[in-house]
């Protein structure tokens, strides 16, 4: 591909990108995720330890995959299971998991956090004032008694609840700074008080009518037995697209919103949570149960988040440029995982209008790929649950309990290498700002 070809791309998506990363109300949306950005990779390399590494049956240490522990005890079978060692690997896993939780069980909360802050402060109300409201309303929107014991489910912090968290963001805080910059309705005390107790007298009634205005709403939905906000979500979600969830189009059209949100720079996977988690997932637990055979389930997209792996080898095969090949260097390890962000703000792919078109072509054409090799029977339905930071070949093949499923995976690489090579090569064309400056 020419590089007239790619300097036509970015004269027609340059003004796209712009124009989107100038939207006020988005660019907090995509500051707030990359606020949370350091939990979820924090997360996630806690994840791939207790997941991968000191799981007792797990890929390095379980029987069935390195034996590193049959090998280090010298047990096999009940007595390796219930020796020490393996007490002691649970103990870890259980502290491993802790902050996995807070990576990914508190998603939506953190969420919350980030972006109410950030809403705050683009529509001209006290930063911190609205973060604290706009976490008082999401809790009260949250069911607070959990089976018979009281408390809050994870469910609903992770990322099950990202649009839930959103919607309840970005009502409470322009509600809040609304009210906050009433001056008719704002309490002012004697300039002999300390300042912060003057501005939490002058938030007063801006945060007793949001709060109140979020607990009639609850109480609303409690008296006429409508399900919580998150829950009733997911039900409007999940009743128009069960019917057409596993037709070749609309699993692209996911693909699409999914991965397109990656580009702007927001975690795509998150923001559709509400259609994997009441569409996807289930097709995957089905498959697993032997109730049905899905094509498009949990396992199948994820066993497709490899793809950026195809960038970071057609980086290392054909690109000059030092920047690109440094990056590819230091997001190449994250990626055996399945880590994208390293690759996705450090290269950057984010707003990157010359790997928009790869970037978004390669799981489509994944997506195609696999529909055709899973539909004539060649490679299996991903039946079985697999951590997604499970490694490229080892992942599909668990998942689907064949190696013609780590087979399909090496098609879908060698496909995304070739898909991001033109792109790549030809931006050895193009300068980068830096690279300007430092010639100028």
């Amino acid at each position: 591909m020419s590089g007239s070809v790619i300097s036509g791309f970015e004269k027609a998506l340059m003004p796209i990108a712009a124009k989107i990363s100038s939207n006020k109300y988005l660019l907090a949306m995509r500051d707030a995720f990359s606020m949370v950005l350091p939990f979820i990779i924090v997360g996630s390399f806690f994840g791939i330890i207790e997941w991968v590494v000191i799981d007792p049956t797990g890929t390095i240490m379980g029987p069935d995959g390195m034996n590193w522990g049959g090998k280090i005890t010298g047990l096999t079978g009940d007595a390796y299971l219930a020796s020490a060692f393996v007490a002691k690997l649970k103990s870890l896993q259980g502290l491993c998991n802790l902050v996995v939780t807070i990576g990914f069980g508190c998603f939506s909360l953190l969420l919350v956090t980030a972006f109410s802050y950030r809403l705050g402060g683009i529509w001209g109300g006290d930063k911190f004032s609205t973060t604290l409201t706009s976490i008082a309303c999401f809790l009260i929107v949250t069911p607070q008694s959990i089976g018979k014991v009281g408390g809050f489910s994870l469910d609903y912090f992770g990322n099950k609840g990202v649009l839930s968290a959103l919607i309840v963001s970005t009502v409470a805080s322009w509600v809040f700074v609304k009210l906050s910059n009433n001056k008719k309705i704002r309490i002012n005390m004697p300039e002999t008080v300390p300042p912060a107790v003057a501005q939490s007298f002058a938030v007063l009634i801006p945060v007793l009518i949001t709060l109140g205005g979020f607990a009639i709403f609850a109480a609303f939905l409690s008296w006429y037995d409508v399900p919580p906000l998150n829950d009733l979500i997911y039900k409007i979600i999940q009743a128009p697209l069960m019917g057409f969830s596993q037709g070749l189009g609309f699993s692209l059209l996911y693909q699409f919103i999914v991965w397109f949100f990656w580009w702007f720079g927001i975690h795509g996977h998150n923001v559709t949570a509400a259609i994997q988690n009441t569409v996807y997932m289930p097709a995957q637990l089905a498959n697993q149960a032997g109730t049905a055979s899905y094509i498009f389930s949990n396992g199948f997209f994820e066993a497709g988040l490899m793809h950026i792996m195809g960038l970071v080898i057609a980086i290392f095969i054909f690109s000059k440029k030092d920047s690109w090949r440094a990056v590819a260097k230091l997001g190449a390890p994250a990626m055996l995982f399945n880590i994208q962000e390293p690759m996705a703000f450090g290269l950057p792919i984010v707003l990157n209008p010359i790997l928009l078109v790869p970037y978004i072509i390669a799981p489509l054409a994944n997506t195609v790929v696999g529909w055709l090799a899973i539909s004539s029977g060649l490679v299996p339905i991903f039946k079985y649950v697999v951590p997604w930071t499970m490694p490229l070949f080892f992942g599909a093949t668990i998942g689907t309990g064949s190696i013609a499923g780590g087979l399909l995976q090496i098609v879908w690489l060698i496909m995304d290498i070739f898909i991001y090579a033109p792109f790549v090569i030809a931006s050895n064309r193009i300068k980068d700002a830096d690279e300007e400056t430092t010639d100028s």
